[in-house]
């Protein structure tokens, strides 16, 4: 073989491998490190390992809005707002539950703090929300002798959502609006782009959604079971419903379902449990009612190497809708390998508008919580055994490329 001919060889081989290299960087998104936090009862610390009376512990949630990462801390009756750099720049809290906020001494003798503080007599936070004019929404449970018990649903109702403006409290959101009755278990709080608030609860048999008006007027309140929903399936078919989500910019309501059937093996007859049969999308719009499909949400096949095998086998992961985009696509996350989650984006119709790879270090999490934001800025707050960070990730260029 002459010299030329292997010369034109090596070009070849080289293009293909950078070429490889190039389109294997461009699958991983960038993940950009904010802040960090530690363990702690100051102010700008978060308590996750203190013990208390009740055994059951909430969370943090995590809200994005404006460069502003408000983070709620039930343990300590808190929510704080931090700047993108970590700063403090202000304190919702319960008094009797935190020590008093660091004050530093002004010129004339006086106490100063650059940090705005709203003291407020939470009981246990749970979820938060903010809209665009920085309205903040608070979940908080109230007191077991102030709950009420519905024999119907059979369940307590003790959860209400505090409204603040400018840090001012402006009164609670129950069932029927402004000072209603308290709402069952809370699944899912969140705010439109005309900044209406979206409050969904369950019960063991329900899904119940409240669609309140900026003003907290009770504009939409819908319930659904499992019999409520499209059934495009033949035979024996059982629905889970996964998640609903409001949509950020319409009147509508987005269904995720999974169908399943029961596992019969063809030659000997024996059954063996259920299997998945698919995923889809449905729209419901509040106006007309009604379901629309809208796409299949497809599986991540995934290479793992399983404890009980020493060979990598390729198994097919759910993706976990986190949230809508500003236009109405849809993103998703999965499992994808060790310390790495794929990322899928896709328009109401199931095409797919990018995929791509994240870094989280899920081998080293006690656990994770995102946020998507009405920019389209996926954020998330990852907690160690040693303390926890605020990452995001630009999906909002996504949508621009």
């Amino acid at each position: 073989m002459g010299w030329s001919r292997v010369f034109s060889l090596l070009l070849i081989f080289f293009s293909v491998w950078f070429s490889g290299c190039k389109q294997r960087s461009s699958i991983l998104l960038e993940r950009e490190e904010l802040f960090n936090l530690t363990f702690g009862k100051l102010e700008d610390q978060l308590d996750l390992f203190h013990i208390t009376e009740s055994s059951y512990q909430v969370q943090p949630s995590l809200w994005t809005h404006d460069g502003r990462f408000y983070i709620s801390n039930s343990t300590s009756a808190k929510v704080m707002v931090f700047s993108s750099y970590g700063d403090l720049l202000a304190l919702f809290y319960n008094p009797d539950r935190n020590p008093p906020p660091i004050q530093f001494p002004g010129e004339k003798g006086g106490a100063v703090s650059n940090r705005k503080l709203f003291p407020y007599a939470f009981n246990q936070i749970g979820k938060i929300a903010v809209t665009s004019n920085g309205s903040v929404y608070i979940e908080d449970k109230l007191p077991e002798e102030r709950s009420v018990f519905e024999k119907e649903l059979g369940v307590r109702l003790n959860n209400i959502i505090l409204k603040f403006e400018n840090g001012e409290y402006k009164g609670y959101l129950g069932q029927e609006g402004v000072g209603g009755t308290p709402f069952p278990f809370i699944e899912r709080l969140q705010v439109t782009r005309k900044e209406e608030v979206v409050v969904i609860c369950r019960t063991p048999t329900l899904w119940m959604i409240y669609w309140f008006s900026p003003d907290g007027t009770l504009k939409h309140k819908l319930s659904f079971s499992l019999e409520d929903l499209p059934m495009p399936y033949e035979g024996k078919v059982y629905a889970n419903l996964d998640t609903i989500l409001p949509s950020p910019v319409s009147p509508s309501l987005f269904f995720k379902v999974s169908y399943f059937k029961e596992g019969l093996d063809s030659q000997t007859g024996i059954r063996y449990g259920i299997e998945l049969l698919g995923i889809k999308m449905f729209r419901f719009t509040l106006q007309g009612g009604g379901f629309k499909e809208l796409f299949d949400v497809p599986e991540n096949p995934t290479i793992l190497r399983l404890k009980s095998s020493s060979d990598p086998v390729e198994m097919p992961l759910i993706y976990e809708l986190i949230g809508i985009l500003p236009d109405e696509q849809f993103l998703f996350l999965s499992g994808h390998g060790k310390d790495a989650r794929q990322l899928l984006v896709l328009q109401s119709n199931g095409k797919v508008i990018s995929k791509r790879t994240i870094h989280i270090e899920d081998s080293q999490l006690l656990f994770s919580t995102f946020h998507l934001s009405l920019e389209g800025i996926l954020s998330a707050l990852l907690v160690s055994d040693v303390g926890a960070k605020v990452v995001w990730w630009r999906t909002d260029l996504l949508l621009k490329e």
